[in-house]
């Protein structure tokens, strides 16, 4: 099983549609610069056949989606088909992947023009990619790598998650809570590189999710973006120092943060400790 069928599988979605999101990808990376030649149209070829995810796809199934990708561009945009690759592609590792596809078609032809360039940091913006990974990504393509979904990325979307879930716990998130939080994310070094628009959008996205149930089901999700124990630890201390910022600590956050050490988990020494720092 490949990782888009795994992560299909995880999060109840088709795996061919997943597959047409990234190669929409590639095509908005490949027209960014208002043109579309043959070494572009090579390399998102070269992608799909060197990349297991695409395995089994035929020239039918791959004409379609090229197709459709233009096809909604032309009608709708950039800015309006990169918001819905954001909503389509809600797992950072392959949001990951779908920028380093876009890269690596801009880069076809060996260089990037001013157009390829600000898609590039638009499409970072929106899909709220770390500037590690973006860092990563360009020299994985310039290396001459295929696009994969990456074996390691920065836990970013896990980080911001606990730490969102934890802010909502007691179901009181005003406007000025909302500039709080984007304030305390920009200062945390685990947050490198995204910038408030980015959040805005990202957070209001997340906090609807987890008003509707959401948040158990993320709590299930968050041990296997949180491999190490160090991840867990850091994104354990995130949502108590949200938790304990307005100077107290209410009985809904106190229960989310036993649910949250308990889904990492973490013991109660370790949790104590973390408590402690803040």
């Amino acid at each position: 099983m490949t990782d888009l069928q795994k992560f299909a599988e995880r999060y109840e979605v088709d795996v061919t549609d997943l597959r047409r999101w990234v190669i929409e990808a590639m095509v908005l990376g490949a027209v960014s610069d208002g043109e579309f030649d043959q070494r572009e149209s090579e390399q998102i070829i070269r992608v799909i056949a060197g990349n297991a995810e695409f395995t089994g796809m035929d020239g039918d199934q791959l004409r379609g989606d090229l197709e459709r990708a233009f096809e909604g561009i032309v009608k709708d945009g950039f800015h309006v088909r990169l918001h819905a690759l954001a909503g389509a592609l809600p797992g950072y590792a392959h949001r990951v992947l779908a920028f380093r596809a876009a890269v690596s078609v801009a880069l076809a032809n060996g260089r990037l023009d001013q157009d390829e360039v600000s898609f590039l940091r638009q499409m970072q913006k929106v899909l709220a990619i770390a500037e590690s990974d973006v860092a990563r990504a360009f020299e994985d393509v310039q290396s001459g790598a295929v696009p994969a979904v990456p074996a390691t990325v920065e836990p970013v979307e896990a980080f911001l998650d606990c730490l969102l879930m934890a802010a909502a716990a007691d179901q009181e998130l005003r406007d000025e809570e909302l500039a709080t939080i984007i304030a305390f994310i920009i200062s945390r070094n685990e947050f490198d590189g995204l910038d408030e628009d980015q959040l805005r959008e990202y957070i209001n996205g997340r906090l609807r999710a987890f008003a509707t149930g959401g948040t158990a089901r993320r709590l299930e999700t968050l041990p296997d973006d949180l491999p190490t124990p160090g991840d867990r630890e850091n994104a354990y201390g995130l949502a108590v120092a949200i938790s304990v910022a307005d100077g107290e600590l209410a009985a809904e956050e106190r229960t989310f943060l036993v649910q949250l050490r308990r889904a990492l988990d973490l013991d109660e020494k370790t949790a104590s400790r973390l408590h402690d720092q803040f």
